[in-house]
């Protein structure tokens, strides 16, 4: 598996997630995969980050209700 088939499932998802880069991390959903780079929408606006500085993205993480938990 390669890095832009893990990031595939975030895509398809369709929901938040926390994207860690190099210098702090986004709150977003992906919306594109390029080459070499990430379309990105943050709430109301959109972004593209280089995918060399993505160090690690994980799911939005939620509580037993469904809501969002504080991410410090």
């Amino acid at each position: 598996m390669n890095f832009e088939d893990a990031l595939q499932r975030f895509v398809d998802e369709k929901e938040d997630c926390i994207i860690y880069i190099s210098g702090g991390m986004i709150i977003a959903r992906i919306l594109e995969i390029g080459d070499g780079f990430i379309r990105i929408d943050e709430k109301d606006s959109e972004s593209i980050v280089n995918k060399e500085h993505i160090i690690r993205v994980r799911s939005y993480p939620k509580n037993e209700k469904g809501k969002k938990k504080v991410v410090f």
